[in-house]
């Protein structure tokens, strides 16, 4: 035993990373699962069967890769996890017993467990919460109660019904116990499009009913022919279904209906709420879509972030170094004695060239992740949202498939989660309220995800009461933000919610209105290259829009000169460059202003930002930067082309510089700081110069 424990151990330091990662994703799973049950069992609506099932398939899951990595105590929790699921899976164990109240206990000890596991000091076998957790569910349940009574009053053929799982029986028991119609809906199909054909007519059944099981039939089928019956539970009668399903090859047949069974009441399995029963020893037969699913797993391969940080640093050195051939030839060749050596160089680099950049594609497709999983858990905090603010809110997500970089979705997660909670407890007004207003009682909150370029654009918008612009003012004023006697535009007076400690409620909840949040949000996508705009009507809604970059690994950057320095510039943030003359530039208000075909352009001057002394007689150039709907000209003496940069935080004494956001290598032309342009915007937007 101790030798297989440190062989254990051994496989632990290398793969314990990959284990407890898939792991999570299970256990996240399964509280989604559990969470959809609890609101329907508070509800007092029935239980979805798939729900159950679902947890079920984790629960084997999360069994099977403990067994793997030879934690004994945890795939034995999981094993008597799966006897409580199975029982209510089989109508055996009702959602309200004590065996059942111990499953989301189970998934916290599970949980809690993972948090240990690089700690050489605990036992492969599990901890003394497991064995406990264990033995509790042990004393929750009890023998088997199989239900003694008859199938009777079913117009169907004795073989169909013996042919049932014993799952599909106790589903069939339970729609009969409900009152539902069940049917037999049969159809034949060619053999060679039988796949698609049963899925179409399957899907088309779920929609108005539940699909109990699908069985061939007999009866006549042409040579290249099959035939398939699905026995189906539903509320609709007969012809209505035959006319809902709209599917000409189908026959549909009622085979009970409650009516047709009020002489023999209608089956019922003993399931009481205070005696909890265990699921039979022998496991369901595998479902074959679940062996198809492991297939495609297998061709996954879980990577460390940090790994692929390693790696985009390496194809960033790689990049830099790439400069520096190109460098290096060109030199080569504008001398006559080594002309020919430097063209072979520089065929050299074209190829190296190519290879890098399709390296660098690689890389950064593996970071990219979709939107789906921080949607995911957005629909969880609204359904938590709706019990502790008891408001119907319709929350419509989409693009969950735009992508972006991992390290950015990790990051994207609170800000999302603070706007959201704004708009359920700020915005959407109560039911009563809506219906005085004319608006529909239940509230909508849209969370929509495009690529735009090379940012990707969130936009959260709500259909609630908006922002009070004078509340907001008068606020600012009380919070010393703003002068009384200052006039403001719209969108300086909307900008003040990004305000530290600013808050327009007047009382305090458990959702908001303590003063935090919005800051919070504005900080964090500053931190990641971004900018947070909002717009809102007052009366009608508020729209809270995110920009990001794609990408914070390699990135292409425009090389600017000014005052015998060099910055880089995000080139996915620059819309345009122009040379201009000095008379063109314009003031107004104490700040400098160009006519960009017809609109006013802000400038502002990098030797003016970072104290650098200017050129005389350079003639200006305009880098027209911009992130969401905010422009900013700057003013710049030279442009020296465009480099793939890898930004590298700042080292040193002084780290954290406004307007800065690191520092790259380019080669021969040395370290340059990268300009922030987030942060650039924004002060420009704010400041105003003397006149």
């Amino acid at each position: 035993m101790a030798a297989r424990r440190s062989r254990v151990r051994s496989r632990r330091s290398k793969a314990y990373r990959e284990f407890v990662s898939e792991a999570e994703e299970l256990l996240e799973r399964m509280r989604a699962d559990l969470a959809d049950l609890a609101d329907q069992n508070d509800a007092g609506a029935e239980v979805d069967p798939e729900g159950v099932n679902s947890l079920f398939r984790s629960a084997h899951s999360l069994k099977g890769l403990a067994g793997m990595f030879g934690l004994d105590g945890l795939s034995e929790l999981s094993h008597h996890l799966e006897d409580v699921l199975d029982g209510m899976r089989l109508g055996r164990v009702a959602l309200d017993s004590p065996a059942a109240s111990l499953i989301d206990e189970a998934v916290n000890v599970f949980a809690a467990e993972l948090g240990s596991l690089d700690d050489p000091k605990t036992p492969v076998e599990g901890s003394e919460a497991v064995t406990e957790l264990i033995g509790r569910i042990d004393s929750a349940v009890r023998e088997p109660v199989t239900p003694t009574d008859e199938l009777t009053g079913l117009d169907l053929d004795p073989a169909l019904l013996r042919a049932l799982t014993e799952y599909e029986e106790h589903r069939l028991r339970e729609n009969m116990r409900r009152g539902r119609n069940i049917h037999l809906v049969e159809a034949t199909f060619e053999i060679l499009a039988f796949d698609e054909g049963l899925a179409e007519l399957s899907a088309a059944v779920r929609e108005a009913g539940e699909v109990l099981s699908t069985l061939p039939s007999p009866g006549a089928a042409g040579e290249s022919q099959i035939r398939f019956g699905l026995l189906a539970a539903s509320e609709l009668d007969t012809d209505t279904l035959r006319t809902r399903l709209d599917f000409p090859d189908a026959t549909v047949r009622g085979v009970w209906a409650p009516a047709a069974a009020a002489s023999s009441p209608a089956p019922a399995v003993e399931a009481p709420s205070d005696r909890a029963v265990a699921a039979p020893e022998a496991t369901p037969p595998a479902d074959p879509r679940e062996i198809e699913s492991l297939k495609s797993i297998s061709d996954t391969v879980r990577v460390d972030i940090r790994k692929l940080d390693e790696l985009m640093n390496l194809v960033g050195e790689l990049v830099i170094q790439r400069g520096a051939v190109n460098s290096i030839a060109r030199r080569l060749q504008a001398e006559p004695a080594t002309a020919r050596i430097g063209s072979e160089l520089e065929k050299v680099h074209k190829l190296l060239d190519r290879k890098i950049q399709g390296l660098q594609a690689g890389v950064l497709e593996v970071r990219m992740i979709p939107l789906r999983q921080v949607f995911e858990k957005l629909s969880r905090v609204v359904r938590r949202l709706r019990r502790d603010t008891d408001k119907e809110v319709r929350l419509e997500l989409r693009g969950a498939d735009t992508e972006l970089d991992k390290l950015i979705v990790e990051e994207l997660v609170d800000p999302l989660m603070h706007v959201v909670r704004n708009s359920f407890d700020h915005a959407i007004e109560p039911a009563d309220e809506r219906s005085a207003l004319g608006k529909p009682e239940v509230g909508s909150i849209r969370i929509e995800a495009f690529q735009r370029g090379n940012h990707v654009v969130i936009e959260v918008a709500d259909d609630g009461r908006g922002i009070d612009l004078e509340r907001l003012q008068e606020r600012g004023v009380e919070r010393g933000l703003v002068d009384a006697g200052d006039t403001l535009s719209r969108r300086e007076v909307l900008d003040l919610i990004f305000a530290p400690g600013l808050s327009t409620r007047d009382e305090v909840t458990e959702t908001s209105g303590r003063g935090v949040g919005m800051d919070v949000v504005k900080n964090n996508l500053t931190a990641l290259g971004g900018v947070v705009d909002v717009d809102s009507q007052e009366g009608r809604g508020t729209t809270i829009t995110l920009t990001l970059p794609i990408t914070l690994a390699i990135i292409q950057a425009l090389v600017v000169g000014v005052g015998g320095q060099r910055y880089a510039v995000p080139l996915n943030s620059v819309l345009e460059t122009m040379l201009v003359d000095t008379q063109e530039i314009q003031r107004s208000d104490g700040r400098e202003i160009l006519n960009l075909r017809g609109e006013p352009l802000l400038l502002r001057r990098l030797t003016q930002e970072f104290g650098l002394p200017e050129i005389e007689g350079a003639k200006p150039h305009v880098v027209v930067i911009g992130l969401g709907d905010a422009r900013l000209g700057l003013v710049v003496e030279r442009l020296e082309g465009q480099q793939d940069t890898v930004i590298k935080p700042v080292q040193g004494p002084v780290q954290n510089v406004r307007g800065i956001a690191g520092a790259t290598e380019l080669g021969d032309l040395g370290a340059v700081l990268v300009l922030d342009v987030a942060a650039l915007i924004e002060d420009a937007g704010r400041r105003r110069e003397a006149a």
